[in-house]
């Protein structure tokens, strides 16, 4: 390739350029880096000898004779330019002869040629470094660089991550093939450390893809949800992880590298699930309620006293409380309603037992009936009746615990009860013998004296 630009005056004759030449070879290299023929030059003016130049002009040589020289190389590598390389070696020597020229004084007698010279070669050393630019190697790594950002900046899916490693792979590449002559090598390096960082992020994005790294972090997670559970459902989230966790492990494929692995893992991941159902099982609304039936239909075989019959109300109402949390989901949510309805009929049954077994109660009752009996009471045998049902309302209320709710009616009540059990005692007495009874009731005060 040739620059045409570098060429502006090629053919003519000495005229032409509208200079007088002395008779040096400065001269003669200016009109021939000028663009006229150097072979017409000397054929019109003979080159002085080597010997002609003195040794002070060797000693300091003049700008524009350097400058010529520069211009001289540069030409002559335009002919045969093919690579950056050449063309950037074409571009320094135009840098290093407008350098020279722009150092040429006022005083200078080529001054004048050396400021008309100026604008022509840097128009020469632009057209030298668009063809630098046009081979430059390292414009398609910039723009691999750049295609590969794009591809990773919105990255999502694995086939995403893929595409930004190859693209990045590519960067690298092409970056790794430009030798250390580059002009800016120190921004090869520095780019080539920011690409080689950004294909390493991009391959460990891509690892999250792999079920063997998935697994691992469904684990992770599940680990996190362990700490915090409390409750069922809070369980039954940390189950399905370890379940995805354990799935992802067993996809993997037995000719993957990672399978070797995988294998000890998901052992692990296993026993960690075989754990978590049984947090579930003990949370169970379910299970927690059969449990909890069980209990009540065990102490209602026994229950006797209030106390005994209040134990197996509460075991009921527990029970009644953990089947209405069974969620419509459960698998037993067709028999949790079942046991719900026969739950809240056995309450009802513990209830009625409650009463019955009421200490105050049973006393209020048995007061009523002594009472009853009072009104129509003739012979000694009533009295001694009535006598003996005031005694059992008395120990009745002794034995009213003072948690009970009524407790505080408890001394009141026993003093009218003791009163009226004196009456019925001295009425025994008025009849035909004193008054005695064969087998006095359980609690009975007869045995105490009044």
């Amino acid at each position: 390739m040739q620059l045409r630009s570098l060429s502006p005056f090629k053919g003519l004759s000495l005229a032409c350029l509208g200079i007088s030449l002395p008779t040096i070879t400065i001269a003669l290299l200016s009109v021939m880096v000028a663009g006229c023929d150097y072979r017409l030059l000397f054929t019109a003016t003979a080159a002085p000898s080597a010997e002609a130049i003195s040794p002070s002009a060797q000693e300091n040589p003049d700008p524009v004779s350097e400058a010529i020289a520069h211009a001289t190389t540069a030409a002559n590598l335009t002919q045969s330019a093919r690579t950056w390389e050449e063309w950037d070696r074409v571009a320094q020597h135009w840098l290093e002869a407008i350098a020279r020229l722009k150092t040429v004084s006022i005083e200078h007698y080529h001054w004048d040629f050396a400021q008309q010279r100026i604008p022509k070669y840097q128009k020469n050393l632009t057209y030298a470094r668009q063809q630098f630019d046009r081979l430059d190697p390292l414009k398609p790594a910039l723009t691999k660089g750049g295609r590969a950002s794009q591809i990773t900046r919105v990255a999502l899916h694995k086939r995403d991550w893929n595409k930004g490693v190859q693209a990045w792979q590519d960067a690298v590449t092409q970056l790794q093939i430009i030798p250390p002559t580059y002009p800016q090598y120190a921004l090869v390096q520095q780019k080539r450390v920011e690409y080689e960082r950004n294909l390493t992020f991009s391959k460990q994005q891509l690892l999250q893809f792999h079920p063997f790294y998935q697994g691992i972090a469904k684990a992770e997670e599940a680990k996190q949800g362990a700490e915090t559970a409390s409750t069922m459902e809070q369980w039954e989230k940390v189950s399905l992880l370890w379940k995805q966790a354990i799935a992802l492990l067993v996809s993997i494929s037995p000719d993957d590298d990672k399978a070797i692995l995988a294998a000890p893992k998901i052992k692990e991941y296993e026993s960690y699930l075989t754990a978590v159902h049984q947090q579930i099982a003990q949370l169970d609304p379910y299970n927690r309620a059969v449990a909890q039936v069980e209990s009540a239909r065990k102490l209602e075989k026994t229950a006797y006293s209030m106390g005994e019959w209040e134990a197996v109300r509460g075991e009921w109402q527990k029970a009644i409380a953990h089947l209405k949390n069974v969620p419509t989901s459960h698998s037993q949510s067709a028999l949790a309603e079942q046991l719900l309805a026969e739950s809240q009929l056995n309450l009802a049954y513990a209830g009625q037992q409650v009463r019955q077994s009421d200490p105050f109660d049973r006393a209020i009752a048995t007061a009523e009936s002594a009472t009853k009996l009072t009104k129509s009471a003739f012979s000694l045998y009533d009295w001694n009746t009535i006598a003996s049902q005031w005694q059992e309302a008395i120990a009745l209320l002794q034995s009213v615990p003072p948690t009970h709710g009524k407790h505080p009616l408890v001394a009141q009540k026993i003093t009218a009860y003791q009163a009226a059990l004196d009456h019925a005692i001295q009425q025994s007495r008025q009849g035909l013998q004193p008054f005695s009874t064969s087998s006095p009731p359980r609690h009975s005060l007869a045995k105490t004296p009044l």
